[in-house]
């Protein structure tokens, strides 16, 4: 979100500083072909279909990730109006998923709950920046959602959003490596680039059975991107001794339980990321299965996450 920019300048706490030098000093071990890459989705495809841009206020925007047919994550961030110190109503904000320039499926939020102890700080990444919302339409059953939940971020990572360079595509950046994660951190870091307008938006394990979400981006070291881009995650969402609210509304929406669902038959969704798979060079007639999209991914990257 572009009012989250400072956090991206020179003014960061000691903290961020010695977390910045920590990351950027591992980047420098990445080998070459495990390098992130980036692809800009350019069709209404399931798993990406699930990823939205998050309209707030007809002014700004973020990025938000369905998570089952009525619910998405975000950034708590993405919810203050810093001019005036208070939250944006519900009804100002409106989720699009799989934006393409035209918003095809689109419902307002009915309700939301940011993470218990959040107060906006510019200058500061938190572990409780996200927040759970309830839409006004079952949009899931249109798009699909992505399961959620799990802490292995060994194998191919990525993540997706409505970077500011491309606000009418979700940009997927993939073959990220994480350099840190709970327990050891409270916040999930990695070296893929974020750019304004990621906010919230998800830091994904591509596994066999479908992308599923771990992280949701907050912020990144960097102001015109590269460095090193902080999540908070999400194995720390049901934590009700942490957030004693929002995990009840974590938890409701489903976080940690069940798997992702593609669009029901005749959405205007593609139930099958057919276009990613021409783009990754899939070979005529290969089967287009998530586990093969995974497959695909790792071997783009580098051959990071391929089974």
């Amino acid at each position: 979100m572009r009012s989250f920019a400072a956090l991206r300048m020179t003014g960061v706490s000691a903290t961020w500083r010695f977390l910045s030098i920590f990351a950027l000093a591992l980047l420098v071990n990445v080998p070459a072909q495990a390098q992130p890459q980036r692809l800009t989705i350019k069709t209404l495809e399931y798993p990406w279909s699930a990823v939205g841009r998050l309209n707030v206020g007809n002014h700004s925007y973020c990025s938000a990730v369905l998570i089952s047919e009525r619910h998405i994550l975000t950034a708590a961030h993405c919810l203050w109006l810093p001019g005036e110190d208070r939250w944006w109503p519900p009804s100002a904000i409106q989720f699009v998923p799989g934006f393409q320039g035209d918003a095809v499926v689109h419902a307002k939020v009915k309700r939301y709950v940011v993470a218990d102890g959040y107060s906006f700080d510019r200058h500061h990444a938190s572990p409780s920046d996200w927040a759970v919302a309830e839409l006004t339409e079952p949009l899931g059953r249109q798009v699909g959602w992505l399961a959620t939940g799990g802490s292995d971020t060994s194998g191919l990572m990525g993540h997706a959003g409505y970077r500011a360079d491309h606000r009418y595509a979700v940009t997927l950046d993939y073959g990220c490596r994480v350099l840190a994660a709970p327990p050891a951190d409270p916040l999930l870091w990695e070296n893929c680039e974020d750019l304004q307008g990621d906010s919230g938006g998800p830091v994904l394990a591509f596994l066999p059975g479908g992308p599923r979400v771990v992280g949701i981006v907050i912020a990144t070291t960097a102001r015109m991107g590269g460095g090193v881009t902080a999540a908070v995650a999400v194995s720390s969402l049901t934590d009700a001794n942490r957030f004693p609210k929002a995990a009840h509304a974590a938890i409701e929406a489903g976080v940690g339980r069940g798997e992702g669902h593609p669009p029901v038959a005749g959405s205007p969704a593609d139930p099958v990321p057919a276009w990613t798979f021409n783009e990754l060079g899939a070979p005529a007639g290969h089967a287009k299965s998530l586990a093969d999209l995974a497959r695909l991914l790792g071997r783009s990257a580098g051959g990071r996450g391929e089974n």
